[in-house]
């Protein structure tokens, strides 16, 4: 059943299927339009030769039935190169309209006009090189059909060879084009693939020389400020209380940076930690403090916010903080989180420090673009900058309504 199925379906593909939509990209593809319209006025002479000569006493259909037989033998050739099957349907029902009797009452051996014998080989090629098999099987029965019909019995045979030679032809120049363009698919993601392992590589690469560089200083900096009170004598309390605060948050860091390292490593690994969310910023504001910082710091209401939104809202305020202390040390920091309808609101501003404001919105370092990015990533916008009384902001906008 499924045969039939196949069968049935293929001839309706011949039928009344589509030729795939194809431009000529040669001149003489472009210009078979042109030579169809001359071979159809070319086509017309002999027709209208013979009705002048042989015709006499017969009525207007004749005359009409040669004028129709001619357009449709021309046809063909001005759509073999975009519509190859629609030009074989019209040229099989030219080869029935064709007045058969004309060239058989004067002895001709074959039942169709030279310019059909000519272009008919090449519509059948064209079907066999663009069209699946089971289209170029339905074709070459019609084409069998047009032959036995209408050759005489002694060319049948020589015929038919020819026609199933071109289909067979055509159909392997088929196969060897799908062959070759499945191949160049499969280089190309051989090479997407190499591209890829590149990438880990080079992640990789730049993960060890992390891990070398900056987890040994880090943890160089724990060790020394924890044992800093066994190895210098006389250390007041509020010195060794800041030192262990020191190395508590280098053991933090080391741990983050061990996280994000096995991430850059293996980038197919989920992060199985818990990200940080807007209500750790209490326990981030509370470090900034203990390191010297005056911070201002004004929470959102209690309201659910997405995590991703409250993660790239608490990235950014990190990095402005760390900003903060780097570029505009002792001055004065105040955070502000709010929602404006459906959007959440995050303002960090540090009052003014007398040193020269840089052009507004650029940066050349990495915070920034990290910054822009966390906000751009949940559909959000984020503008930073010194602002008209020589203080500098950072705001950004993050959606509420559809953020992941």
């Amino acid at each position: 059943m499924a045969i039939v199925g196949w069968i049935v379906e293929d001839l309706g593909r011949f039928l009344f299927g589509k030729d795939p939509a194809v431009h000529p990209r040669t001149r003489l593809g472009r210009a078979l339009p042109l030579i169809g319209a001359v071979a159809g006025m070319v086509s017309v002479l002999p027709a209208y030769q013979y009705y002048l000569g042989n015709a006499r006493g017969s009525g207007d259909r004749d005359w009409l039935l040669l004028i129709v037989a001619s357009g449709l033998i021309a046809a063909p050739i001005a759509l073999v190169a975009t519509r190859p099957l629609l030009a074989w349907r019209i040229a099989f029902l030219a080869a029935i309209l064709t007045p058969l009797r004309i060239q058989l009452e004067q002895g001709t051996p074959w039942p169709w006009q030279p310019l059909q014998m000519l272009s008919y080989p090449l519509i059948l090629a064209v079907v066999a090189i663009r069209h699946p098999r089971g289209v170029v099987l339905w074709t070459g029965v019609s084409a069998f059909l047009l032959v036995t019909l209408y050759v005489r019995p002694p060319n049948i045979a020589g015929l038919l060879l020819l026609v199933m030679a071109i289909l067979v032809v055509g159909d392997q120049i088929r196969r060897r084009r799908e062959v070759q363009r499945a191949l160049a698919e499969e280089e190309e993601r051989s090479e997407l693939a190499q591209a890829r392992r590149a990438v880990a590589e080079e992640r990789n690469r730049i993960a060890r020389e992390l891990h070398d560089v900056v987890a040994h200083h880090m943890s160089l900096i724990a060790v020394r400020a924890e044992t800093a009170v066994y190895r210098i004598e006389g250390v007041p309390p509020a010195v060794a209380e800041e030192l262990q605060a020191i190395a508590g948050t280098s053991r933090e860091a080391l741990t983050e940076m061990r996280r994000l390292l096995g991430v850059l490593r293996d980038d197919s690994l989920p992060l199985t930690e818990p990200q940080p969310t807007l209500d750790e910023l209490d326990g981030l504001v509370r470090e900034a403090r203990e390191a010297g910082v005056r911070v201002k710091f004004s929470p959102v209401p209690g309201t659910p916010v997405p995590p991703g939104v409250g993660l790239a809202a608490f990235r950014i305020v990190q990095e402005a903080l760390s900003n903060a202390r780097r570029h505009a040390t002792g001055a004065p920091v105040t955070i502000t989180i709010r929602r404006h309808e459906s959007d959440l609101v995050v303002l960090v501003r540090n009052e003014p420090t007398g040193a020269t404001p840089g052009p507004v919105g650029k940066g050349k370092g990495h915070g920034l673009l990290g910054m822009r990015e966390r906000a751009t990533a949940v559909g959000g916008t984020l503008l930073a900058g010194p602002v008209a009384d020589g203080a500098y902001e950072v705001v950004a906008t993050l959606p509420l309504n559809g953020a992941a």
